[in-house]
Protein backbone atom coordinates (compact mmCIF):
# COMPACT_ATOMS: atom_id res chain seq x y z
CA UNK A 1 0.00 0.00 0.00
CA UNK A 2 1.77 3.19 -1.28
CA UNK A 3 0.67 5.82 1.08
CA UNK A 4 2.64 9.14 -0.42
CA UNK A 5 1.08 11.28 -2.87
CA UNK A 6 1.09 10.84 -5.93
CA UNK A 7 1.67 13.67 -8.31
CA UNK A 8 -2.00 14.56 -9.21
CA UNK A 9 -2.72 14.58 -5.48
CA UNK A 10 0.12 16.79 -5.32
CA UNK A 11 -1.69 18.83 -7.72
CA UNK A 12 -4.53 18.99 -6.47
CA UNK A 13 -3.01 20.07 -2.89
CA UNK A 14 -1.04 22.80 -4.35
CA UNK A 15 -4.00 24.18 -6.43
CA UNK A 16 -6.20 24.09 -3.45
CA UNK A 17 -3.83 25.64 -1.20
CA UNK A 18 -3.11 28.65 -3.67
CA UNK A 19 -6.38 29.52 -3.94
CA UNK A 20 -7.19 29.42 -0.17
CA UNK A 21 -4.08 31.65 0.45
CA UNK A 22 -5.27 33.78 -1.63
CA UNK A 23 -8.87 34.43 -1.37
CA UNK A 24 -8.90 33.24 2.27
CA UNK A 25 -6.06 34.44 4.93
CA UNK A 26 -6.67 35.08 8.08
CA UNK A 27 -7.81 38.54 7.52
CA UNK A 28 -10.40 38.09 5.01
CA UNK A 29 -11.73 35.23 7.74
CA UNK A 30 -11.56 37.29 10.39
CA UNK A 31 -13.97 39.86 8.03
CA UNK A 32 -15.84 37.06 6.95
CA UNK A 33 -17.03 35.59 10.40
CA UNK A 34 -17.60 39.08 11.72
CA UNK A 35 -20.42 39.36 9.80
CA UNK A 36 -23.62 37.77 8.56
CA UNK A 37 -24.68 34.66 7.24
CA UNK A 38 -20.59 34.06 8.66
CA UNK A 39 -19.26 32.03 5.76
CA UNK A 40 -17.84 33.03 2.38
CA UNK A 41 -20.26 33.31 -0.89
CA UNK A 42 -17.81 33.46 -3.16
CA UNK A 43 -15.41 31.10 -1.60
CA UNK A 44 -17.81 28.49 -1.71
CA UNK A 45 -18.53 29.60 -5.62
CA UNK A 46 -15.24 29.02 -6.45
CA UNK A 47 -15.20 25.58 -4.65
CA UNK A 48 -18.15 24.62 -6.66
CA UNK A 49 -16.45 25.52 -10.12
CA UNK A 50 -12.84 24.16 -8.95
CA UNK A 51 -14.69 20.85 -8.01
CA UNK A 52 -13.68 20.77 -4.54
CA UNK A 53 -17.10 19.60 -2.75
CA UNK A 54 -17.20 16.67 -5.51
CA UNK A 55 -14.12 15.60 -5.20
CA UNK A 56 -15.17 11.78 -3.53
CA UNK A 57 -18.53 11.71 -5.86
CA UNK A 58 -18.72 9.70 -8.82
CA UNK A 59 -17.93 11.31 -12.06
CA UNK A 60 -21.80 10.01 -13.09
CA UNK A 61 -23.39 12.33 -10.48
CA UNK A 62 -21.49 14.85 -11.83
CA UNK A 63 -18.44 14.74 -9.00
CA UNK A 64 -14.73 14.38 -9.70
CA UNK A 65 -14.56 10.71 -9.25
CA UNK A 66 -11.61 10.93 -7.06
CA UNK A 67 -12.37 9.32 -3.13
CA UNK A 68 -11.88 9.74 0.26
CA UNK A 69 -7.75 10.60 0.08
CA UNK A 70 -8.12 13.41 -2.13
CA UNK A 71 -11.30 14.67 -0.16
CA UNK A 72 -9.26 14.64 2.87
CA UNK A 73 -6.52 16.53 0.73
CA UNK A 74 -8.98 19.31 0.96
CA UNK A 75 -9.46 19.29 4.54
CA UNK A 76 -5.76 19.05 5.51
CA UNK A 77 -6.12 22.33 3.55
CA UNK A 78 -9.42 23.92 5.17
CA UNK A 79 -7.65 23.09 8.80
CA UNK A 80 -4.35 25.17 7.84
CA UNK A 81 -6.76 27.84 6.92
CA UNK A 82 -9.83 28.09 9.16
CA UNK A 83 -12.23 28.30 6.64
CA UNK A 84 -15.35 28.94 7.75
CA UNK A 85 -18.80 27.35 7.01
CA UNK A 86 -20.33 23.71 6.63
CA UNK A 87 -17.80 21.75 4.67
CA UNK A 88 -17.95 18.54 6.13
CA UNK A 89 -21.74 17.80 5.10
CA UNK A 90 -21.50 19.28 2.11
CA UNK A 91 -18.53 17.22 1.25
CA UNK A 92 -20.73 14.12 2.28
CA UNK A 93 -23.50 14.91 1.41
CA UNK A 94 -22.19 15.27 -2.17
CA UNK A 95 -20.68 12.07 -2.17
CA UNK A 96 -23.96 10.63 -1.47
CA UNK A 97 -25.85 12.63 -3.70
CA UNK A 98 -28.47 14.82 -2.02
CA UNK A 99 -32.36 14.38 -3.32
CA UNK A 100 -33.47 17.31 -5.41
CA UNK A 101 -30.45 18.98 -4.93
CA UNK A 102 -27.20 17.37 -6.37
CA UNK A 103 -26.02 19.73 -8.33
CA UNK A 104 -26.61 22.28 -5.88
CA UNK A 105 -24.63 20.72 -3.48
CA UNK A 106 -21.46 20.24 -5.93
CA UNK A 107 -22.18 23.77 -6.79
CA UNK A 108 -21.75 25.13 -3.48
CA UNK A 109 -25.03 26.70 -3.51
CA UNK A 110 -27.03 24.35 -1.30
CA UNK A 111 -24.86 23.98 1.63
CA UNK A 112 -25.13 20.77 4.03
CA UNK A 113 -24.71 20.91 7.89
CA UNK A 114 -24.06 17.55 9.56
CA UNK A 115 -25.84 15.81 12.64
CA UNK A 116 -23.57 13.36 14.14
CA UNK A 117 -26.79 10.92 16.12
CA UNK A 118 -25.41 7.44 16.75
CA UNK A 119 -27.38 6.84 19.60
CA UNK A 120 -30.53 7.87 17.23
CA UNK A 121 -31.65 10.25 19.82
CA UNK A 122 -33.78 11.81 17.13
CA UNK A 123 -35.28 8.40 16.03
CA UNK A 124 -34.85 6.19 13.68
CA UNK A 125 -37.41 6.72 10.82
CA UNK A 126 -38.16 9.39 8.37
CA UNK A 127 -39.66 11.66 11.53
CA UNK A 128 -37.17 13.36 13.29
CA UNK A 129 -37.85 14.56 16.23
CA UNK A 130 -35.81 15.68 19.56
CA UNK A 131 -32.63 18.15 19.92
CA UNK A 132 -29.24 18.21 18.69
CA UNK A 133 -27.12 20.87 20.25
CA UNK A 134 -23.51 22.22 19.04
CA UNK A 135 -24.30 21.61 15.10
CA UNK A 136 -21.54 23.07 13.13
CA UNK A 137 -22.41 25.61 10.90
CA UNK A 138 -25.85 24.63 10.90
CA UNK A 139 -27.14 28.67 10.70
CA UNK A 140 -25.33 28.92 7.31
CA UNK A 141 -26.99 25.28 6.15
CA UNK A 142 -29.57 24.59 2.96
CA UNK A 143 -30.24 20.75 4.73
CA UNK A 144 -28.66 18.29 7.33
CA UNK A 145 -27.34 15.73 7.05
CA UNK A 146 -28.54 13.39 10.36
CA UNK A 147 -26.23 10.87 10.37
CA UNK A 148 -27.81 7.56 12.72
CA UNK A 149 -26.89 4.50 13.86
CA UNK A 150 -28.22 2.67 10.52
CA UNK A 151 -29.74 5.40 8.69
CA UNK A 152 -28.87 8.76 7.12
CA UNK A 153 -31.64 10.89 6.44
CA UNK A 154 -31.43 14.52 4.36
CA UNK A 155 -33.50 17.30 5.95
CA UNK A 156 -34.24 20.54 4.63
CA UNK A 157 -32.82 23.58 6.96
CA UNK A 158 -35.98 25.44 6.74
CA UNK A 159 -38.85 22.38 6.85
CA UNK A 160 -41.66 22.23 8.81
CA UNK A 161 -41.00 21.33 12.49
CA UNK A 162 -37.14 22.27 12.14
CA UNK A 163 -35.84 25.02 14.36
CA UNK A 164 -32.39 26.61 14.08
CA UNK A 165 -30.99 28.71 17.21
CA UNK A 166 -27.46 29.80 17.40
CA UNK A 167 -25.30 28.74 20.53
CA UNK A 168 -22.12 30.00 21.82
CA UNK A 169 -19.14 29.16 20.14
CA UNK A 170 -15.75 29.00 21.62
CA UNK A 171 -14.18 29.27 18.26
CA UNK A 172 -15.22 32.35 16.38
CA UNK A 173 -14.62 30.69 12.50
CA UNK A 174 -17.17 27.93 13.30
CA UNK A 175 -20.35 28.80 14.38
CA UNK A 176 -22.77 26.33 16.21
CA UNK A 177 -26.63 26.22 16.49
CA UNK A 178 -29.33 24.19 18.22
CA UNK A 179 -31.40 22.42 16.03
CA UNK A 180 -34.97 21.13 17.29
CA UNK A 181 -36.92 18.93 15.27
CA UNK A 182 -40.78 18.43 15.89
CA UNK A 183 -41.54 15.82 13.75
CA UNK A 184 -40.16 16.81 10.70
CA UNK A 185 -40.33 14.97 7.49
CA UNK A 186 -36.74 13.52 6.44
CA UNK A 187 -35.53 11.21 2.99
CA UNK A 188 -33.54 8.24 3.91
CA UNK A 189 -30.55 8.24 1.39
CA UNK A 190 -28.77 4.58 0.40
CA UNK A 191 -25.79 5.08 2.22
CA UNK A 192 -23.77 2.57 4.43
CA UNK A 193 -24.18 4.48 8.15
CA UNK A 194 -20.93 3.13 9.54
CA UNK A 195 -18.71 3.72 6.45
CA UNK A 196 -19.80 7.07 6.06
CA UNK A 197 -19.26 7.95 9.79
CA UNK A 198 -15.43 6.36 9.37
CA UNK A 199 -15.03 8.77 6.66
CA UNK A 200 -16.17 12.02 8.54
CA UNK A 201 -13.98 10.89 11.33
CA UNK A 202 -11.15 10.68 8.86
CA UNK A 203 -11.62 13.99 7.31
CA UNK A 204 -12.72 15.51 11.30
CA UNK A 205 -8.81 14.41 11.55
CA UNK A 206 -7.53 15.76 8.84
CA UNK A 207 -8.92 19.37 9.42
CA UNK A 208 -7.49 18.55 12.96
CA UNK A 209 -3.90 17.84 11.10
CA UNK A 210 -4.14 20.91 9.20
CA UNK A 211 -4.49 22.76 12.33
CA UNK A 212 -1.11 21.40 13.56
CA UNK A 213 0.66 21.62 10.74
CA UNK A 214 0.37 25.05 10.52
CA UNK A 215 0.63 25.71 14.24
CA UNK A 216 3.98 24.69 13.75
CA UNK A 217 4.52 26.47 11.07
CA UNK A 218 3.51 30.00 11.96
CA UNK A 219 5.89 29.13 15.36
CA UNK A 220 9.14 28.83 13.29
CA UNK A 221 8.05 31.61 11.34
CA UNK A 222 7.86 33.86 14.28
CA UNK A 223 11.41 31.84 15.73
CA UNK A 224 12.92 33.33 12.92
CA UNK A 225 11.58 37.06 13.01
CA UNK A 226 11.68 37.27 16.82
CA UNK A 227 14.22 38.58 18.61
CA UNK A 228 15.23 38.48 22.57
CA UNK A 229 19.14 39.29 24.20
CA UNK A 230 20.03 40.27 20.33
CA UNK A 231 18.97 36.84 19.13
CA UNK A 232 15.86 35.47 17.19
CA UNK A 233 14.03 32.95 19.39
CA UNK A 234 14.78 30.56 17.38
CA UNK A 235 18.06 29.79 18.23
CA UNK A 236 17.35 29.01 22.02
CA UNK A 237 17.31 25.39 22.99
CA UNK A 238 13.45 25.91 24.39
CA UNK A 239 12.05 26.93 21.34
CA UNK A 240 13.95 24.34 19.03
CA UNK A 241 12.66 21.15 21.19
CA UNK A 242 9.16 22.52 21.53
CA UNK A 243 8.90 22.79 17.33
CA UNK A 244 10.99 19.19 16.95
CA UNK A 245 7.99 18.28 19.51
CA UNK A 246 5.27 20.10 17.35
CA UNK A 247 6.94 18.08 13.78
CA UNK A 248 6.91 14.98 15.45
CA UNK A 249 3.05 15.63 15.99
CA UNK A 250 2.12 16.87 12.94
CA UNK A 251 4.02 14.41 10.85
CA UNK A 252 2.75 11.28 13.16
CA UNK A 253 -1.10 12.38 12.55
CA UNK A 254 -0.65 13.06 9.17
CA UNK A 255 0.74 9.66 8.77
CA UNK A 256 -1.75 7.75 10.18
CA UNK A 257 -4.93 9.63 8.88
CA UNK A 258 -3.62 9.01 5.67
CA UNK A 259 -3.41 5.36 6.01
CA UNK A 260 -7.03 5.39 7.28
CA UNK A 261 -8.10 7.70 4.33
CA UNK A 262 -6.80 4.63 2.28
CA UNK A 263 -7.97 1.66 4.54
CA UNK A 264 -11.46 2.84 4.45
CA UNK A 265 -11.47 3.63 0.84
CA UNK A 266 -10.35 0.20 0.27
CA UNK A 267 -12.43 -1.63 2.92
CA UNK A 268 -9.42 -2.93 4.82
CA UNK A 269 -10.38 -5.05 7.68
CA UNK A 270 -8.23 -2.38 9.96
CA UNK A 271 -9.75 0.20 8.59
CA UNK A 272 -12.30 1.40 11.96
CA UNK A 273 -8.90 0.85 14.10
CA UNK A 274 -6.86 3.37 11.71
CA UNK A 275 -9.75 5.69 12.15
CA UNK A 276 -10.11 5.63 16.06
CA UNK A 277 -6.25 6.17 16.08
CA UNK A 278 -6.14 8.92 13.56
CA UNK A 279 -8.74 10.58 15.08
CA UNK A 280 -7.19 10.51 18.53
CA UNK A 281 -3.92 11.23 17.18
CA UNK A 282 -4.74 13.94 15.44
CA UNK A 283 -7.05 15.15 17.97
CA UNK A 284 -3.63 15.30 20.16
CA UNK A 285 -1.55 16.83 18.02
CA UNK A 286 -3.83 19.99 16.87
CA UNK A 287 -4.67 20.85 20.37
CA UNK A 288 -0.87 20.75 22.04
CA UNK A 289 0.56 22.53 18.62
CA UNK A 290 -1.60 25.03 19.20
CA UNK A 291 -0.81 25.21 22.69
CA UNK A 292 2.80 25.13 21.87
CA UNK A 293 2.23 27.74 18.92
CA UNK A 294 0.78 30.60 21.56
CA UNK A 295 3.50 29.67 24.10
CA UNK A 296 6.44 30.33 21.21
CA UNK A 297 4.63 33.57 20.69
CA UNK A 298 4.78 34.70 24.14
CA UNK A 299 2.71 37.38 25.42
CA UNK A 300 1.43 38.26 22.41
CA UNK A 301 0.10 35.17 21.70
CA UNK A 302 -2.97 35.64 23.84
CA UNK A 303 -3.98 38.63 22.17
CA UNK A 304 -6.77 38.83 20.15
CA UNK A 305 -4.73 40.41 17.48
CA UNK A 306 -2.40 37.75 16.88
CA UNK A 307 -3.74 34.54 15.01
CA UNK A 308 -2.22 31.84 17.50
CA UNK A 309 -5.98 31.69 19.27
CA UNK A 310 -7.92 30.93 16.84
CA UNK A 311 -5.96 27.64 16.21
CA UNK A 312 -6.48 26.51 19.30
CA UNK A 313 -10.00 27.33 19.69
CA UNK A 314 -10.39 26.09 16.28
CA UNK A 315 -8.48 22.61 17.73
CA UNK A 316 -11.15 22.64 20.45
CA UNK A 317 -13.83 21.93 18.89
CA UNK A 318 -12.06 19.61 16.38
CA UNK A 319 -11.05 17.52 19.34
CA UNK A 320 -14.97 17.21 19.87
CA UNK A 321 -16.48 16.70 16.28
CA UNK A 322 -17.08 12.86 15.91
CA UNK A 323 -16.12 11.97 19.20
CA UNK A 324 -13.46 13.35 21.60
CA UNK A 325 -10.36 11.55 22.14
CA UNK A 326 -11.02 9.36 25.10
CA UNK A 327 -13.95 8.14 23.14
CA UNK A 328 -11.68 6.75 20.36
CA UNK A 329 -9.21 5.27 22.56
CA UNK A 330 -11.78 3.60 24.66
CA UNK A 331 -12.98 2.12 21.19
CA UNK A 332 -9.13 0.93 20.63
CA UNK A 333 -9.36 -0.82 24.10
CA UNK A 334 -12.78 -2.67 23.74
CA UNK A 335 -11.50 -5.52 21.75
CA UNK A 336 -9.00 -6.37 24.86
CA UNK A 337 -11.49 -5.47 27.57
CA UNK A 338 -13.77 -7.84 26.05
CA UNK A 339 -11.17 -10.29 26.22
Amino acid sequence: MDLTLSPEQEAIRDAIRGVLMERSPLTRVRAVVAAEPGIDPDLWRVAGELSWLGLAAPEAAGGAGYGLPEAMLLFFELGRTLAPGPWLGTVLAAELGAPDAAAEVLAGRCRVAVIDDPADRLGAGVRLEGEARHVSDAGAADALLVLGARAVRWCPARAAGVAVDPAPSLDPTRRLARVTFAGAAAVGLDADAARLRLAATVLVAAEAVGVAERALELSVEYGKVRQQFGRPIGSFQAIKHRCADMAVRAEAARSLTVYAAVAVRDGEPDAAVAVHGAKALAGRAALANATDNVQNHGGMGYTWEADAHLYLKRAHLLEQTFGPRAAHLDALAAPWRAA
